[in-house]
């Protein structure tokens, strides 16, 4: 295959460990080692740091990653396309995101493009925004889609839709029928803030620098579950977008109160793209249509708010 080598070298530097890369492509520890001698041999450089703990790159070998990602990107890419002169029949679309999108749209919108698509295959890895981040910079995934992204150099933003964070709590709390309320309204009742570093906590953080207030919270986790049930069992406060309890909020088990503070009103969700890189066909149409699938989940919730 063209990519062999290449994809046997990435395996090496993901798992820094010819044991675990060689289990991953299900081929023999010495195959493995042979052909990354032959790749030394050919470039003329040490491509590894061998040593008791595992293996490093060099500085050579960090260079060579960078060519392999690149280079099996455009092969992926023109299998892409020729299978595109098809029709849309396989290929393989990596997608990180963030935990928000878990509960109903991400599980949707890849059902209904696999109808369409039964070929396409998905590779989801949820994380935190930082680390929908990295991963995109890296070209370790197709599609990020993060919260409240950072502009950078590196990173397209493809489309953003604005979800602004809400107070979610309970139906039979306090403030549940409220208009709306302010954060220092809050600060009398329990308070489930998400972990420390993540995009809603640095806009809550700032919010709360900007009112004069500091929030001590019972709960700080980057668990979006737990948070959910915090409010549910001890009438309790946290501070998510909607998507984030979709389920709850339709059947009327928490009620999203809007947030005074201007600051909090500016959040985004984000789906990015490497600057300078070419998506695979399946990737640039699943982008397409879960950008459709997005606006239609968030319209009815955020009407239903107003």
């Amino acid at each position: 295959m063209i990519n062999t080598g290449l994809r046997y070298f990435t395996a090496v530097a993901r798992h820094r460990s010819i044991r675990e890369a060689a289990e991953e492509l299900h081929i023999a520890q010495s195959a493995l080692s042979r052909q990354i001698h032959k790749l030394e041999e050919e470039f003329g450089v040490p491509l590894f740091h061998r040593h008791a703990r595992g293996i490093e790159l060099t500085s050579a070998g960090e260079i060579f990653l960078r060519h392999a990602r690149s280079s099996l990107r455009q092969v992926e890419r023109v299998r892409s396309e020729l299978d595109a002169l098809k029709g849309l029949r396989r290929g393989t679309v990596s997608i990180q995101s963030i935990e928000s999108l878990v509960q109903h749209l991400l599980p949707r919108a890849i059902a209904r493009f696999s109808e369409r698509h039964p070929g396409i295959s998905f590779d989801v890895t949820i994380d935190g925004s930082d680390h929908v981040v990295a991963a995109v910079r890296e070209g370790r995934t197709d599609i990020g889609i993060a919260f409240y992204s950072p502009a950078e150099r590196d990173l397209t933003t493809i489309f953003k839709i604005r979800e602004p964070l809400v107070a979610l709590m309970s139906a039979r709390h306090p403030l549940a029928k409220k208009p709306r309320i302010s954060l220092a309204e809050s600060m009398t009742y329990p308070i489930a803030l998400p972990a420390r570093n993540t995009g809603s906590r640095i806009l809550i953080d700032v919010a709360c620098k900007a009112a004069g207030i500091a929030i001590a919270p019972v709960l700080e986790s980057n668990s979006i579950q737990l948070k959910v049930h915090f409010v549910h069992v001890n009438h309790g406060i946290t501070f998510l977008s909607r998507l984030s309890a979709w389920d709850s909020l339709r059947a009327g088990e928490l009620v999203a109160v809007p947030i005074r503070d201007r600051i909090v009103n500016s959040a985004t969700i984000d789906a990015i793209t490497h600057a300078s890189r070419q998506l695979p066909i399946a990737a640039e149409e699943f982008l397409r249509f879960l950008q459709g699938e997005l606006q239609n989940l968030r319209d009815p919730i955020a009407n239903a708010a107003d």
